[in-house]
């Protein structure tokens, strides 16, 4: 005798939501292997990709180098962080940039990558010596923002600047870029710039010594008008005749001579 247990509607639905949600877990399954196999694939394409002799730096000369006029391309070239081959996709532009602004006298560089064919391009905008200066016994420039730089960065050859400037040893060499921008402007002949009081500015001008006490962008102003007015000096005064020029107060300029010492055969005499 065979029994028979007859299922019912709720028990037939149950049966044919398992068997969907296995179909639909052996289907997800099915997916996540192929996507890691495309993956896989596809990263290791790119990597042989990468590597094949197109897609590479061999050599310096697949860089070009724009904007440069004191520094040699080759300098440039060689202050790169490169290890030669080097796969194209792997230059990083903003690495590179950084570690030049950090290395050459540089203010700003940009790097693009071309990739067929291989190569990269470098634009640089130099920092230009405008100001001789010694520091920690080493000799350097100095830019127009105030920036030292040491002197061995540059080629032997370039042309330096005929300003000097003695700066502060304890603290910074303020308000240059607007000192500078004076100075370059003077009508009376600047060549050198004594920062190192900071009470008194003193300038070596073609008419001496010039003191300025505290520098004062406004007044500083005022003051190398009062000195142009004061060119005609040389020609009623020899300059060994007087030490310095005192601009401290511009309308009431002082002029500190030099004063001979007494003859003692005269004193005798007398």
């Amino acid at each position: 005798m065979t029994l028979e247990f007859p299922i019912s509607d709720g028990e037939a639905d149950y049966v044919a939501r398992r068997k969907q949600l296995r179909k639909q877990r052996r289907l997800r399954i099915f997916q996540r292997i192929w996507q890691l196999v495309f993956i896989t694939g596809l990263t290791g394409g790119m990597l042989w990709v990468a590597m094949l002799p197109e897609w590479q730096l061999r050599s310096s000369n697949q860089i070009d180098v724009e904007g440069n006029k004191l520094l040699s391309k080759d300098t440039i070239r060689k202050s790169l962080p490169i290890q030669y081959p080097q796969s194209i996709f792997q230059i990083q532009p903003q690495a590179i940039a950084s570690q030049l602004e950090a290395s050459i006298p540089v203010s700003k560089v940009s790097v693009s990558r071309t990739i067929f064919p291989s190569k990269l391009t470098i634009q640089v905008q130099e920092r230009l010596p405008v100001a001789n200066s010694m520091r920690n016994g080493q000799q350097g420039f100095l830019d127009a923002e105030g920036i030292w730089m040491p002197a061995k960065v540059y080629p032997s050859n370039i042309t330096k600047p005929n300003l000097v400037v003695l700066e502060p040893i304890n603290r910074k060499l303020s308000q240059w870029s607007t000192l500078y921008r004076q100075v370059s402007q003077s009508q009376v002949k600047i060549s050198q710039v004594d920062a190192r009081d900071e009470s008194n500015l003193i300038l070596t001008t073609e008419l001496g010594f010039v003191y300025f006490g505290t520098y004062k962008p406004s007044l500083f102003s005022t003051q190398l008008e009062t000195l142009d007015r004061l060119r005609a000096l040389p020609e009623k005064l020899k300059l060994s005749s007087f030490n310095y020029i005192d601009l401290s107060q511009p309308t009431n300029p002082v002029l500190e001579m030099n004063v001979p010492p007494k003859d003692k055969s005269s004193e005798t005499k007398s």
